[in-house]
C-alpha cells in the first residue's frame, strides 16, 4: 500500500480501515519505517494565509529500487507509462536534497483548491520553492503559479531530467538535479 501512496499525503484512518487496524497502529508503523530510513515523511507548510491547507504529511519510500519492485515494474519502459513516475522523481529529488543538505527543513505546500509546491526548503529568512517535473519539457500548472504568487519564495526551481537548465520566468529556473544542488549550495 505504501508503494501505491508514494509521494501522496497520508490519511492514517483510510489506511487503517483498508488494513483492518487502527489509525494509531498505521501511524506507529510509518514512524517505525521512518526511523529505519525506509520512508521519508515531509510535513506540510502551514501558513496563516486564510486558505484551506492540506495538513497531512506526504510519505516517500526512500529506495527507488524497492519502490519499483513493490509495484512490479521491471524496466524503464514500464516505469515511463506508470502513474508513479512523477512521485518517483520527487523522491529522487528529495533524497538528493537530504543527502547534500542534511538537517535542512523541507516541507510541501498544498491547498484544498489545488495550489501546490512539491518542496519548500526553509532558509533563515524565507524559503526556496522546488517543483519536480519528470518531463524534459516541464510546464508549471495554474495551481503552482498560484502557490508561487501566494507564498512569494526567494526563488523557484523546476527540477527536471534536462542536460542543462534555463530560465523559465522571473525568479523561476528549470534545472537539472546536479544544477539544483550546486545552486542550492550557493544560496544556503
Amino acid at each position: 500500500m505504501m508503494a501505491n501512496l508514494n509521494g501522496q499525503t497520508v490519511n492514517y484512518s483510510s489506511l487503517g480501515n483498508s488494513l483492518g487496524v487502527s489509525n494509531t497502529t498505521v501511524k506507529n508503523y510509518i514512524d517505525l519505517l521512518q526511523s529505519t530510513f525506509m520512508v521519508e515523511i515531509v510535513p506540510p507548510h502551514i501558513t496563516n494565509t486564510g486558505k484551506r491547507l492540506i495538513k497531512s504529511p506526504k510519505v516517500y519510500i526512500n529506495d527507488s529500487g524497492i519502490l519499483t519492485a513493490l509495484l512490479g515494474l521491471k524496466d524503464f519502459t514500464q516505469l515511463t507509462g506508470h502513474p508513479v513516475l512523477g512521485s518517483l522523481w520527487e523522491g529522487i529529488v528529495l533524497a538528493n536534497l537530504k543527502g547534500h543538505f542534511p538537517g535542512t527543513d523541507i516541507r510541501f505546500y498544498r491547498t484544498n483548491h489545488g495550489s501546490e509546491i512539491d518542496f519548500l526548503v526553509m532558509l533563515p529568512k524565507g524559503f526556496i520553492a522546488i517543483e519536480c517535473k519528470a518531463s524534459k519539457a516541464p510546464a508549471l500548472s495554474k495551481g503552482t503559479f498560484s502557490a508561487i504568487h501566494d507564498l512569494k519564495p526567494e526563488f523557484t526551481f523546476i527540477v527536471s531530467p534536462v542536460e542543462e537548465g534555463y530560465p523559465a520566468g522571473k525568479g523561476i529556473d528549470v534545472v537539472s538535479l546536479d544544477e539544483l544542488t550546486t545552486r542550492m549550495g550557493q544560496m544556503m
